[in-house]
């Protein structure tokens, strides 16, 4: 006892006055000394248990404090309005409180939560903190990543992910983006073809039905419209409202089809629709005037690919293109020929040389047209060459045929040539294409600024950009038609020669398929005029001849091809010459079969690049199949080229293409 006395330091002074007392006493009076150490030895006892005691029950009362405290704080983590998960390297669930299992559903320890937040990017992540935004289910979450680093193995270390419900917050910001003014741009595309041998009442009475049509299907949704002409409106709608229309196909375009005309020409509407991108919302930077020349430009992209469509600028300034079901009208009208070929014989006198290509891997079409355009170029006294890229042994004919006149000696010249001599003065004719890729020399673009494109083919997003002067017709039926109405209008007393009224004429011949194919009015007069001129349809039979080789092969690919559901598939074997041109044919005779509503035939453009030549009867729109991949043409005539596949693969893209708008069509048609 005495050591636990000395050894407690706040007892000791106390310890020794009792002492030294006790010492005192003892000297006069052992005896009393004797029991007052009884008395005190007693009191200490007394004493230090009531103090144990005290202790004890301190103790207690702090361990029970303390119990509450830790379950406080486990309920507190398991049920604050935040979800706690914790997740290991391989982004398996250790351990969530029961908000976050409220919120996500059931799931087991160990599961992977990558599989149900697409946005969580462990590898990306790990060894990191911040944040991202989630949605799981109807819920929004922004979720809060915090990396634990244990003093254990590196497989012993956490990311935790704080859950933070932000779902009222983020549809106050859809409903208000969804409120946000979308605008459009509209016109009557073919008025002027649908009204033409009407009298005043009929056409006012079909312009009057049409309003009542196209107003009252976009007042009824709560849009704004106005009508400026007889033909033209401006629209504006919320971003809900076109999400509805986007879903709905823009089926309004069939009723606007269905109204009654006296020439039963359907009447077809065309709509250029631009968006504000969200971020431009957000920044506070929304400009009117920007979003109307957008939707302009929309208009204009729907009018060039044939019109009957609406085409709508997305969140990413990409065209998405609906509609676009009806063949294309061809136009009466020689004003707009007559005004462009007056605007051309200007621009080819302000420059000092002219240069013309057309698409690489050049057909009839092509090749004629820029031997069309380059004869506009002589007639000004400029001088002029034609950019070819000597691709095809058919075309080589052609070629062979222009070379022997020693007045176009110079003409043809290569791709590198015409890199060497262009300058900011050459007047540069794109023919038969507008996407620059396609061009024979796609450099020569970025070297001059004076740029005019001539085609007949829908036009597609990737258009060549600010040509000085733009001339397609998608209801004509080739360029080399174009061009030929436009030399007779050039100026007065056009004089082709043979093998230039020839090279036309056989860019005709080839695109039209012997005039069976996109065929009009205009497109005899043409024929007829050009014929005028001397040309041979005799050497243009000899142009198209086969030789015995070339009739072998066709009959190869074509016993190899298969045909399904009314689409005929087949393919060119590698190293296939004249594989262009050969794919063309079979998918020609393909198409021919009784059964057969669709022919797609596959050839190789490089190891690594193939191409694929469509046809159609007209029931499926091939055009729009090849555009999915990145091609184009015409309902009925079409193309891509797939880079980076295989064989298979492009044929399982073709398929997967094809499918999916014959589907769409048919929801259409259900509705």
């Amino acid at each position: 006892m005495f050591k636990t006395l000395l050894s407690r330091r706040s007892e000791e002074p106390f310890f020794l006055i009792t002492v030294l007392l006790l010492i005192i006493i003892a000297v006069y009076n052992w005896v009393i000394a004797l029991l007052a150490l009884i008395l005190i030895g007693g009191a200490y006892v007394l004493t230090r248990k009531n103090h144990n005691e005290r202790n004890r029950e301190i103790s207690q009362f702090f361990d029970a404090i303390s119990k509450s405290v830790d379950q406080a704080s486990t309920y507190a983590v398991q049920n604050l309005p935040i979800g706690i998960a914790i997740i290991d390297m391989q982004s398996n669930l250790c351990w969530a409180n029961s908000v976050f299992r409220d919120w996500v559903g059931d799931i087991d320890n160990d599961q992977q939560l990558d599989h149900i937040m697409p946005n969580l990017k462990v590898d990306k992540f790990w060894g990191k903190s911040g944040y991202f935004f989630e949605h799981i289910g109807e819920r929004y979450y922004r979720v809060v990543y915090k990396y634990l680093q244990t003093e254990a193995a590196d497989d012993d270390n956490y990311l935790i992910l704080y859950f933070e419900d932000i779902t009222d917050t983020e549809r106050q910001k859809l409903n208000s983006l969804a409120a946000v003014p979308v605008f459009c741009d509209i016109e009557i595309d073919n008025l002027e073809e649908v009204a033409k041998g009407m009298t005043a009442v009929q056409r006012a009475t079909l312009v009057t039905n049409v309003n009542n049509c196209l107003i009252g299907e976009l007042s009824g949704h709560n849009c704004f419209i106005w009508a400026y002409g007889n033909e033209k409106y401006i629209a504006c709608m919320s971003r809900d409202t076109l999400e509805y229309y986007k879903e709905d196909n823009f089926s309004f375009l069939e009723k606007i089809r269905s109204i009654h005309t006296v020439n039963r020409i359907p009447v077809t509407l065309s709509m250029g629709i631009a968006l504000f991108p969200s971020d431009v919302i957000a920044a506070g930077k929304a400009n009117f005037n920007e979003l109307a020349t957008k939707a302009r430009a929309g208009l204009d992209l729907a009018l060039g690919r044939g019109g009957d469509q609406v085409v709508v600028y997305e969140e990413d300034g990409s065209p998405h293109f609906y509609g676009g079901k009806t063949r294309c009208v061809e136009k009466n009208t020689r004003v707009r020929a007559r005004v462009v070929a007056q605007a051309i014989h200007e621009l080819i006198d302000t420059s000092d040389m002219v240069l013309v290509m057309g698409h690489e891997r050049e057909d009839y079409d092509s090749i004629g047209a820029a031997v069309g355009v380059a004869h506009m170029a002589r007639l000004a006294g400029k001088p002029v060459h034609v950019v070819v890229s000597n691709q095809t042994d058919a075309i080589r004919r052609l070629e062979d045929q222009i070379m022997d006149n020693p007045d176009f000696k110079d003409l043809l010249i290569s791709a590198e040539t015409a890199e060497n001599i262009c300058n900011s003065q050459t007047l540069l004719f794109i023919v038969d294409t507008h996407r620059p890729d396609m061009t024979v020399a796609p450099a020569l673009l970025d070297e001059t600024d004076r740029r005019v494109v001539i085609d007949h083919h829908r036009r597609s997003s990737d258009f060549i950009k600010k040509p000085l002067l733009t001339y397609t017709e998608t209801s004509s039926s080739s360029t080399s038609e174009l061009v030929t109405e436009l030399l007779q209008y050039f100026q007065e007393d056009v004089e082709l020669t043979k093998i230039e009224a020839t090279a036309l004429y056989a860019g005709i011949i080839v695109d039209t398929k012997n005039f069976a194919v996109q065929t009009g009015v205009r497109t005899f007069d043409a024929a007829s005029y050009l014929r005028r001129c001397g040309a041979d349809p005799d050497i243009v039979r000899e142009l198209f001849s086969s030789d015995f080789d070339t009739v072998k092969d066709r009959a190869l690919i074509l016993s190899g091809a298969q045909i399904s559901d009314g689409v005929a598939m087949a393919s060119c074997p590698k190293g296939q010459r004249n594989a262009t041109i050969i794919a063309a044919q079979v998918a020609d005779m393909l198409i021919n079969i009784d059964s057969v509503e669709a022919s797609f035939t596959f050839y190789y453009l490089a190891d690594d690049c193939i191409g694929v030549s469509a046809r159609s009867k007209g029931e499926i729109n091939v055009q729009l199949v090849m555009e999915a991949l990145g091609g184009g043409g015409h309902r009925t005539v079409a193309g891509a080229q797939l880079r980076g596949r295989t064989l298979v693969e492009a044929q399982g893209d073709v398929m997967a293409a094809l499918h999916e708008i014959i589907d769409k069509d048919k929801e259409i048609d259900e509705k």
